[in-house]
């Protein structure tokens, strides 16, 4: 699985609104445009339009499996949209709230995901972070029960059980939906305290070429300085380039098409 930047912008707005504001949930694509482009809780900040989203919707939807349209019905004008995280990859409202943190701010250590992840679930320490990290790198981890107050007892969970209230390592031929690890920890750089941690739904992270670099990608330092926020601003616009160029060219072979 490799999403687009804009793909990886729209799935973690979805995944957001979903946990803080389920009252304007699923999003119409107006909604889910100023949920992309706001310029608070966002690394980096963009500008994407309509068209842009729509191509992206259609490939989370369509490629990825990891989105769905809600159709306009009666008593409503317009589509609307939801992730299908949960149905898809198997994960738990606490997993889900991390991996949406990691899509909308890049790379972040265990305590910023903590405290930006609390108005999606309130993690009761730290530990509890470490804990759905581990579990988002290794799919033959069981997920952890407690998450899943009201579905203890039913389909995929009955494989995982529980005996005590510490991580449960990996059982037997157990395996979620998905391979390889969904986070990856990347070791302290130079002028850090902590390590970080990224999503790898845009693709692997080269860990060595991190290493050799002795920095993260730009696009991935949450908070990182002048020079990085320009490289992020250039990069997404390069992505959304390329995107529009894309879909310029598909609706030319259409129109030729009708000759």
């Amino acid at each position: 699985m490799e999403l687009s930047l804009v793909e990886v912008r729209v799935l973690g707005s979805l995944i957001e609104k979903q946990l803080t504001t389920p009252e304007y949930y699923p999003l119409t694509l107006n909604s889910m445009l100023t949920a992309c482009n706001q310029t608070s809780n966002r690394n980096p900040v963009v500008a994407y339009t309509q068209q842009q989203l729509s191509v992206a919707i259609d490939g989370l939807r369509t490629q990825h499996r990891l989105a769905r349209v809600v159709f306009a019905g009666s008593g409503s004008r317009v589509d609307r949209y939801k992730h299908i995280v949960d149905e898809r990859l198997g994960l738990s409202p606490a997993e889900i709230s991390v991996l949406g943190i990691l899509l909308l701010r890049g790379a972040q250590t265990v305590g910023e995901i903590k405290g930006r992840t609390e108005r999606m679930y309130p993690f009761a320490s730290l530990d509890h972070v470490e804990r759905a990290l581990d579990r988002l790198a290794d799919p033959t981890v069981a997920p952890d029960l407690d998450e899943y107050p009201d579905e203890r007892d039913s389909g995929m969970l009955a494989t995982a059980r529980r005996t005590d209230a510490t991580l449960e390592p990996a059982i037997e031929g157990y395996q979620r939906p998905w391979d390889g690890p969904l986070v990856v920890r990347v070791p302290r750089q130079p002028g850090q305290k902590e390590g970080r941690i990224m999503h790898t739904l845009g693709g692997p992270v080269d860990l060595e070429a991190l290493a050799a670099m002795g920095t993260t990608p730009a696009m991935s330092i949450a908070g990182g300085s002048g020079r990085t926020d320009r490289v992020a601003a250039v990069e997404a616009e390069l992505a959304v380039m390329r995107e529009e160029f894309a879909a310029l060219r598909a609706e030319f072979e259409a129109f030729r098409q009708q000759f």
